[in-house]
Order: C-alpha cells, then structure tokens, then sequence
C-alpha cells in the first residue's frame, strides 16, 4: 500500500496546522508548540511506483503550492511507533474513516485516477495526517485526537511518536 502525504510548500503558510495549533492552545494542550497538516491518501492495488508519482502530481497536490511525499504504508507494522507514554517532541496523528463509512474523496479519487488513463482496480483512503511539536504524551496526544482532530463516530485515528 502506498502513501501519499500532501503537504504545503516551505514558501507558503501552513493555514491548517496554525488554525489546529490555535485550536489545541484554546483546549489548554500548551505543551505543542508547533503543528503541521497534510493530506493523506492511503493507496492499495498493483501500481508501478511511476503511476502512484503520476496520480500525486497531476491529481491529488497543486504544483504551485504543495508537493507531495510517496512511502509504503503498513497498516499492521507502521514505521514510527509511540513507545509507551513517553514524552516526546514530535508525534503523528493520523485519521481516517472508520472502515463502512462512504469516503466520498475516496471514490472521486478511484474515478480520476481512471481518467488519468490507469486502468487498474484500486482502493483509496483518504484522511488527514497531523504532526505535533512539544513535550508531548501519548496521553496528551490521545486527548487532542479524541476532542478535536478525529469524530470518533466515523473516524479513527494513530498516534505514533517519533524521538
């Protein structure tokens, strides 16, 4: 499966991450200092590393001012894991829809990647990824995602730290 993480360019401000910072500091989570949004597209299907490159440039990032990143992703194993409640200084916080909830960006996506002329059967997930900045815990972290980043109703979200 890949991953693809849409992100604003350097150059450009980061409206989304400064808007949820904002809105952590209001819920009293002083301890983030730093917040940074991108786009997340989770992609699964048999497609060449030069097709997913194609479907994030023409579809999914504007390239005036965002670019894009392409990982796998490992649902069971992810590459960064939170390691108990440790503090930490830089953590992840992915949300999706919970699995049987529509994805309407989803099946837009599926639709457009067909236009772009790849023709391949494909799912798509799409979600939102948050880093976070400060003397973090997962504790903290989990609070954040639960009253403000996630609607735990049709959403679910990852916490994963980083050192």
């Amino acid at each position: 499966m890949f991953c693809i993480e849409v992100f604003t360019k350097n150059e450009f401000k980061d409206s989304r991450g400064k808007h949820v910072l904002s809105d952590i500091i209001s819920l009293d989570f002083n301890c983030v200092n730093k917040v940074e949004y991108c786009s997340l597209y989770l992609i699964d299907g048999k497609l060449f590393l030069k097709e997913v490159k194609l479907i994030a440039s023409c579809l999914l990032s504007d390239k005036i001012t965002e670019s894009y990143s392409i990982t796998k992703y490992d649902t069971e194993n992810p590459s960064y894991l939170f390691n108990n409640n440790i503090v930490t200084s830089k953590a992840v916080i992915d949300v999706l829809y919970k699995k049987g909830v529509t994805d309407t960006v989803s099946a837009s996506v599926i639709k457009a990647v067909k236009d772009l002329g790849i023709n391949k059967n494909i799912e798509v997930k799409t979600g939102h990824r948050y880093y976070l900045y400060g003397k973090l815990s997962k504790t903290i972290l989990d609070g954040i995602a639960c009253k403000l980043l996630s609607n735990t109703l049709i959403q679910e979200y990852k916490v994963n730290g980083l050192k």
